[in-house]
């Protein structure tokens, strides 16, 4: 595994021993860094959002500089090279990083209407991210397995729980046994207790990372049902326990938790869903919209 032979490499062992994050040794490094290296630097202290997504190539795009550049940077602030620096850097904002931190990081002055303009443009990003990330043949793979799927049980905690709860509404409108299953300790595993092959769970965990979830993915990893992980990243801890995985773009920028691109992701989800399963989706809905209508579930005017 990637993450393993990081850690286990003697320069991630030093940092991890002196408690630095990528933060801590660009702000170290600063002073000698050349004109170039300084802008670069400076796009990692304030975009590292932004920047944990890039490849060397696209951030030296972005910055109009080289891509040569980019890996000098990396080399002279201590890593092997760009592809450890961004490996910390990820390590850096999903466990180093707390609330508070995440609320003071960005310390140059703003307007109030700046940072609401600059939160709706964080959220446009990364759905677009994840739009350009997408592999669509996947999505339309999982849309299958979750159909023939027996039972569909799906898990999230704390801010996650929004997605999974909005994933659950939805499902319910084309599979028949669809159950939420996170909520509390020991009712999760007694509700997973009686878990098959022939079930599917999904599983939604993105940072910070919930140790509840994890334990939950390894007890229904042990079991052999299949899992679908929901997450950021493919070096996201839950993906060593998935089946199938599907990858939205997160934003650390804020101290609120931004799920603009993972609803947007269960959004195509349950689009695949209903066009791979149309007639029977046209029906179920006819007969919601007309329970709807007998209750008066909705106004109608």
């Amino acid at each position: 595994m990637k993450g393993h032979l990081m850690q286990e490499s003697s320069w991630y062992g030093e940092l991890k021993a002196k408690k630095s994050s990528v933060f801590d040794i660009i702000d170290d490094h600063y002073p000698a860094l050349s004109k170039s290296q300084k802008k670069i630097a400076d796009y990692y202290l304030h975009n590292y959002d932004q920047a944990v997504f890039m490849t060397a190539r696209k951030l030296a795009q972005k910055l109009g500089t080289s891509e040569s550049t980019v890996v000098r940077f990396a080399v002279s602030i201590g890593y092997k090279g760009f592809p450890q620096l961004q490996e910390h850097l990820r390590e850096s904002i999903k466990n180093v990083m707390t609330t508070k931190q995440r609320l003071t990081t960005k310390k140059e002055p703003r307007s109030l209407a700046d940072n609401i303009r600059n939160s709706f443009a964080r959220d446009m990003a990364d759905i677009k991210t994840t739009l350009d990330m997408l592999n669509v043949k996947n999505l339309e793979m999982i849309a299958r397995k979750l159909m023939e799927a027996r039972r569909v049980y799906v898990i999230g905690n704390r801010s996650s729980k929004i997605i999974a709860d909005y994933l659950v509404y939805y499902l319910n409108f084309f599979h028949a046994d669809v159950y939420a299953a996170h909520h509390g300790v020991n009712e999760i595993f007694e509700q997973l207790n009686h878990l098959t092959k022939g079930d599917i769970v999904v599983i939604v965990n993105f940072p910070r990372y919930t140790s509840r979830t994890l334990e939950v993915a390894e007890f229904v990893h042990r079991i052999g049902t299949p899992i679908i992980a929901i997450t950021d990243a493919q070096d996201a801890p839950i993906v060593q326990y998935a089946t199938y995985e599907l990858f939205a773009s997160y934003s650390f920028d804020s101290f609120i938790d931004s799920h603009a691109a993972s609803m947007s992701l269960v959004n195509a989800l349950i689009t695949a869903i209903a066009y791979e399963n149309y007639e029977e989706a046209s029906q179920r809905l006819q007969k919601l919209e007309e329970l709807w209508k007998q209750y008066g579930t909705y106004y109608y005017g």
